[in-house]
């Protein structure tokens, strides 16, 4: 009896030994994480969950996404329009009193490229430079225009297939969401500015013209930017640079660009007139 009283002490002793050895180990995160009964740390396994800063974590490569569809655009000045001066002006794009300069956007691998009304208007002997050929030029025909939107489509010939950028919502941005200028300002090809849109709903006045619903943006825009894109953090082209306010003749800030969906209805009739051809 005496043996026996002394096992079930031992036995005691060992039970309540592991109670409190494993209670210990518990409460102080020892246990393996499958022995775990409460849920697990939450993470970011969902593919409908990301992470807030994903979208702005390189910006390089949200400009590899809309570079190479970005044409430098030169030609010669047909005759001096008289313009009216406004505080707020297209960005000038004169390389000398007889030549003109802009930007371009490739929208289909044909050769369509959408820019600006003013960058290709009075002008002759129309040139495109392509990113990946520094050294040459295509002559460009005009296809269609939209004064009142300050949009043209232009067409080059190259032979072969050109990358083209992906265009966005305008719609759906917000003030505040971080943008990318990207251009060929005084004939500095591919340069590219950061910035934030500031205002979504911009009517501003043009050479006596008034356009409305532009985006505000602080991203640099400079004389030879117009017609080039502004760009999310997607590397979807939201926007069509086109002016800049300047009441000492010089970037102060506050840039404008067209609103891609303005762009849209040019865009579907060139895939019409490709559909006739």
């Amino acid at each position: 009896m005496f043996i026996r009283y002394h096992i079930k002490t031992i036995l005691f002793i060992v039970v309540l030994t592991i109670v409190i050895l494993g209670t210990s180990l518990y409460y102080y995160g020892y246990l393996p994480e499958q022995l775990y009964i409460s849920s697990p740390p939450s993470t970011c396994t969902s593919n409908q969950i990301l992470l807030a800063s994903c979208d702005t974590e390189d910006l390089g490569e949200v400009l590899s996404k809309v570079r190479t569809a970005v044409v430098y655009i030169t030609g010669k000045r047909v005759n001096s329009r008289s313009q009216i001066i406004d505080d707020i002006m297209f960005t000038p794009s004169s390389l000398t009193a007889s030549d003109k300069m802009g930007s371009g956007l490739i929208i289909d691998e044909t050769g369509y490229i959408l820019t600006n009304y003013h960058v290709i208007a009075d002008t002759t002997d129309l040139q495109a430079k392509l990113f990946n050929e520094p050294e040459r030029t295509y002559p460009c025909k005009v296809i269609m225009t939209l004064p009142d939107k300050d949009l043209a489509v232009i067409k080059i010939h190259t032979g072969y297939f050109l990358p083209t950028a992906r265009l966005g919502n305008s719609d759906m941005q917000e003030i505040a969401d971080e943008v990318l200028a990207v251009g060929c300002p005084f004939s500095l090809e591919q340069s590219v500015s950061h910035g934030i849109i500031s205002d979504l709903k911009r009517t501003v006045k043009i050479e006596g013209r008034q356009y409305k619903d532009l985006i505000q943006t602080d991203a640099v825009i400079n004389s030879g930017n117009s017609g080039g894109p502004l760009v999310n953090m997607a590397g979807e082209v939201i926007g069509i640079n086109v002016a800049i306010y300047a009441p000492t003749r010089v970037y102060c800030g506050v840039g404008f660009a067209i609103p891609i969906n303005q762009a849209k209805l040019l865009v579907m009739k060139i895939q019409y007139l490709k559909g006739d051809s």
